[in-house]
């Protein structure tokens, strides 16, 4: 009895493979799914709670701040102690409400993009961030709880929040 394996070409006709060309048929794929492997453990390591993109995005708007009229717009702003509380001497953050800090930005930033007009990634990247954490306390406060800030204290106080994520990450890779 003579098994034969049946295989679509890139061409869409039918190959027929022996049991020694599927052998060597295997052989020769092994490295590209080796390949495909590394590249999905590749993706899911570089994905981490810092993102330097999302600075530059920040940075980005404080810099243009005179330029987009932003002098009068109030945004709710959480602040770091929401986010998380240091301890000790040493420096250290443990996150309390840190999903939906993250979260109260990324809406209050979709107001600010949409009052200047400009395109700008910084929603989507705080709201992936946000994905990634979780709140340790049973109950933390909605967005509309927290005080309302002029947009460049909600700019700076949310770059602050960011640059103590991606320090604390990097800290905890060592």
């Amino acid at each position: 009895m003579r098994r034969d394996v049946r295989l679509a070409s890139p061409s869409w006709n039918i190959m027929v493979l022996r049991r020694a060309e599927q052998h060597q048929f295997y052989m020769e794929f092994t490295p590209l799914l080796f390949y495909f492997g590394a590249m999905v453990l590749r993706q899911a390591k570089c994905s981490s709670v810092c993102s330097s993109e999302s600075i530059t995005l920040v940075q980005s708007f404080l810099g243009n701040f005179s330029k987009l009229g932003l002098n009068d717009s109030k945004l709710y702003t959480p602040t770091l102690s929401n986010y998380g509380r240091l301890q000790d001497v040493v420096f250290s953050l443990q996150q309390n409400c840190s999903r939906s800090t993250l979260r109260c930005f990324e809406m209050e930033m979709i107001v600010l993009v949409g009052e200047t007009g400009q395109n700008s990634t910084l929603p989507k990247r705080l709201k992936s961030l946000s994905r990634q954490l979780s709140d340790k306390l049973e109950h933390c406060p909605q967005c509309e709880v927290y005080k309302e800030e002029k947009a460049e204290e909600f700019l700076k106080t949310l770059l602050h929040i960011l640059g103590i994520m991606c320090s604390s990450n990097k800290s905890s890779k060592r």
